[in-house]
């Protein structure tokens, strides 16, 4: 294959897997030039067939954007499994471990719970107060252990320049 057409397959791609949302513009022809280490004529030629392909529109002046009627891929659909008990065969292994005495020569990383008698962690109790007093209930709990969805998906994008090719979803 010749090198506009591989360029122009790598922007298909982002497209249809949905980096490049309907009404996003797409990188200047110069940016993919020094990117990818092609000609200025390459980079055109590849949003030309992208062109033909009804993935890009030209706008004067101001570069190649994603088609506003373009539309999204589908998301895979959600399973629900079925909710049946579980047996835990080794539950009184969990409830020793819950209801075990800290022994003071061993760290128990299993609790999760941080060794509050050191005085290196007098500032941290102090901050933790001032939160508490400033935030509501919900300020203590866990966020979603994903992480915000926006900041993810921008994460995969600036990732894209980098050669990886990530979804949103693939980041923690």
């Amino acid at each position: 294959m010749t090198l506009y057409v591989n360029l122009a397959d790598l922007l298909g791609t982002r497209i249809e897997q949905g980096f490049y949302r309907p009404g996003d513009r797409l990188p200047s022809v110069r940016a993919l030039s020094a990117e990818h280490g092609v000609s200025l004529s390459t980079v055109q030629q590849a949003y030309r067939l992208l062109e033909d392909n009804g993935l890009a529109s030209p706008r004067p002046k101001s570069g190649y954007f994603v088609p506003m009627e373009r539309q999204l891929p589908a998301l895979p659909g959600m399973g629900k499994p079925a909710q049946r008990p579980v047996e835990i065969s080794q539950w009184e292994q969990v409830l020793e471990l819950v209801r075990s005495v800290p022994q003071k020569d061993v760290i128990q990383l299993g609790r999760g719970m941080p060794d509050v008698t050191v005085p290196t962690i007098k500032p941290l109790l102090r901050s933790l107060a001032q939160i508490s007093r400033r935030l509501d209930l919900p300020g203590l709990y866990y966020d979603n252990v994903y992480g915000v969805l926006a900041l993810r998906e921008q994460l995969a994008r600036l990732l894209l320049d980098s050669g990886c090719q990530l979804s949103p979803d693939e980041i923690v």
